[in-house]
């Protein structure tokens, strides 16, 4: 299965926006890893931006750029939106809430708390009726949604929206589910063989032997390894460099490999 890439997004620690990453990851920049520095959503409405929280502005701001580095309409395009952690702030503020006496829960705690939080604000931001799905698959979500985005463009013949991202958990759950960094990213998947970036998938039996490339840049490189999205790194940064290159992604007992190339006009 061939799909391309026609437009990217990518916020994180240290990384704002997808020129700024794809300097940083040619060695043209230094990555410093400052806090995540997210401006608002420009799509979302007044109330639902107060109510976003970090982890949805993040996804939001990936697929917008995305949308807008590719030339898409957002309102044109069904999504895939994946998380390994989902909104672990907003979740650790629910138990907490819940362990005191009264263990009222705030309605916009709750509202923000489901998987598709993300999804549903990018929907309303722009007045979307495309369906949008949300998937999680612990620490193999980057294989089992870029195969699910990947096989809906190719199927459907049409352009799909991917957005990856994940933050730390606080509380407990961080101490169960250490995450380090904030990091997402957003593709623009078209079905076939056009020009520019071009990834072939394929679904193989066995397992398979994953390491990042020792190329990253030392801050980066923390993201790739702590952040369940940051997976998606060492793809970026063949990308961002113009590299033909193979990625094997774990997926079950099974595994995804991902052969990028860069297709001329």
């Amino acid at each position: 299965m061939i799909i391309s890439i026609k437009g990217i997004g990518c916020w994180g620690d240290g990384l704002h926006g997808w020129t700024e990453t794809a300097a940083i990851l040619r060695g043209d920049a230094t990555h410093s890893p400052d806090s995540l520095k997210l401006p608002p959503p420009a799509s979302l409405p007044a109330n639902e931006r107060r109510r976003a929280s970090q982890i949805i502005r993040l996804a939001v701001l990936c697929a917008e750029e995305a949308c807008q580095q590719g030339g898409f309409q957002a309102v044109n395009l069904p999504a895939v939106f994946a998380s390994s952690n989902g909104d672990g702030f907003i979740m650790n503020r629910i138990l907490d809430s819940l362990s005191t006496p009264d263990g009222a829960v705030s309605p916009s705690l709750f509202h923000n708390s489901v998987h598709n939080a993300p999804a549903g604000y990018w929907m309303i931001g722009h007045k979307s009726h495309q369906p949008a799905v949300s998937l999680g698959l612990h620490d193999e979500t980057l294989a089992a949604s870029l195969l699910k985005a990947a096989a809906e463009a190719h199927v459907e013949a049409s352009p799909v929206l991917f957005c990856l991202y994940d933050a730390p958990m606080p509380g407990s759950l961080g101490s169960a589910r250490h995450t380090e960094h904030s990091f997402g990213c957003a593709f623009i998947l078209t079905p076939g063989h056009e020009s520019g970036i071009r990834l072939a998938l394929s679904l193989k039996e066995g397992p398979c032997e994953t390491d990042l490339p020792p190329s990253l840049p030392e801050g980066v490189t923390g993201i790739a390894r702590h952040n369940p999205a940051g997976q998606v790194l060492p793809l970026l940064q063949a990308i961002a460099r113009r590299q033909d290159r193979s990625f094997s992604l774990p997926y079950g007992a099974n595994h995804v490999t991902i052969d990028l190339t860069h297709a001329h006009p």
